[in-house]
């Protein structure tokens, strides 16, 4: 591994991956008395004028949870764009969430699940939980069970919580897909080992009686930087 003294030199003479490099070691050092949040801004803000893409979303994240600068939702989206468009599937989402709420942006919920779907299509599972939901609820698109329970499935196949107890819904009801109590069971179970509240109350009351139909789940969380786990 290069020594950060090294890096710094780099750094300095204009190398943007050593910029990014930088400020990841700065902000996220294990010895969280070194850790300078204030100056690992500096460095993302150089590389990612310099079309670094994950200084460009790094930096965002700072502008959008007030880490080592002031919070300004306006600079979180436009650098989430800037990375969103160099494919940081991550900033994809994180900008569709500020395009859904209109935060630093104007408020586009068509143009926000246009990012959804480039996001879930690089793998992204909260994308694909969160575009399942708007094709199920035709938020931004037109109303498709059938394709809400798709993007339901390759999400939970990554584990997300919300998305299995979504599936575990689909089945149930029959919703996009041909009711089956044993598949909604096996969901709403997957969920329940992943401490889903909502899913343990269901399988409780499928014990002793019918459930009428019953709410989605659905997140809007966005994801910060430190969730990403860039290796440097």
């Amino acid at each position: 591994m290069i020594s950060t003294e090294s890096l710094k030199k780099l750094a300095t003479i204009g190398d943007t991956e050593a910029q990014f490099r930088m400020g990841y070691r700065l902000a996220f050092c294990r010895n969280k008395r070194k850790r300078n949040s204030a100056l690992a801004v500096r460095f993302w803000k150089r590389a990612a004028s310099s079309a670094n893409t994950r200084a460009q979303f790094y930096l965002a994240t700072c502008y959008d949870f007030e880490i080592g600068t002031r919070q300004d939702v306006r600079m979180a989206a436009k650098w989430y764009r800037e990375a969103a468009k160099n494919g940081h599937s991550v900033a994809q989402y994180n900008l569709a969430l500020c395009l859904r709420h209109g935060e630093g942006v104007r408020r586009d919920v068509r143009e926000s699940v246009r990012w959804l779907q480039k996001s879930a299509a690089d793998g992204n599972p909260d994308a694909q939980r969160d575009l399942g939901y708007c094709y199920h609820e035709g938020m931004g698109v037109t109303c498709k069970p059938s394709v809400a329970f798709s993007w339901y499935r390759l999400a939970a196949l990554q584990a997300d919580a919300n998305a299995r107890y979504n599936l575990g819904l689909c089945y149930l009801h029959g919703d996009g897909v041909r009711q089956n109590m044993k598949r909604a069971k096996f969901w709403l179970r997957k969920a329940v080992l992943q401490k889903h509240k909502q899913a343990s109350k269901i399988l409780k009351r499928l014990t002793h009686t019918h459930v009428t139909k019953l709410s989605f789940a659905f997140t809007e969380e966005k994801i910060r930087a430190l969730k990403v786990g860039d290796a440097v």
